[in-house]
């Protein structure tokens, strides 16, 4: 999928699988962590049996690597069709984001855009809406010619995922934003 359009499903997974204090103010408490952990687990152990045998599981912090996830949706055409059929495992029971939730998608988005440009990709697109959920962001890379399983692509969107995570780390400066 050069478009990058199943980013709408990774970021909204990733919304609703690796909220942490530090990125939503919900989830990722000490009383809450098991639960929503074994769910994403339960998860990446049905995007598996549909198509995404790749899947990872959980991380340590009971969420997802954007960059892995958009890898796989660039990489897999069953990936949408195993996230939609898997959504009601998420914590949130696949509901989709909040508003905040989205807003927050939208700027971490632009952030990681001028992160992308920051460290070399400089045609990466700033995020536009989904042409199925408006409300949502995604990358199209399709009109800029960006391959994102070019190793190249693939080191810088490592290099900038953690502002996906609502994370700014300190050697990005003020350049990324």
């Amino acid at each position: 999928m050069p478009c990058f359009c199943a980013a709408v499903a990774v970021t909204a997974l990733l919304t609703a699988c690796s909220a942490s204090p530090s990125s939503t103010g919900s989830g990722g408490s000490p009383d809450t962590g098991g639960a929503a952990n074994s769910q994403q687990l339960a998860y990446a152990q049905c995007a598996r049996s549909h198509g995404v045998p790749n899947f990872p599981d959980p991380n340590s912090s009971g969420g997802f690597s954007k960059a892995t996830l958009q890898q796989l949706a660039a990489g897999n055409s069953q990936y949408q069709a195993a996230t939609q059929a898997c959504a009601h495992l998420l914590p949130n029971g696949g509901s989709g984001p909040t508003q905040a939730e989205l807003q927050q998608s939208w700027s971490d988005m632009r952030t990681f855009a001028g992160c992308m440009r920051h460290y070399g990709v400089p045609d990466w697109p700033d995020p536009t809406s989904y042409p199925q959920h408006p409300e949502r962001p995604y990358f199209n890379l399709q009109p800029v010619g960006i391959d994102p399983n070019s190793p190249q692509i693939i080191a810088e969107i490592h290099e900038c995922d953690p502002l996906l995570h609502g994370n700014n780390p300190q050697h990005l400066g003020e350049g990324a934003s």
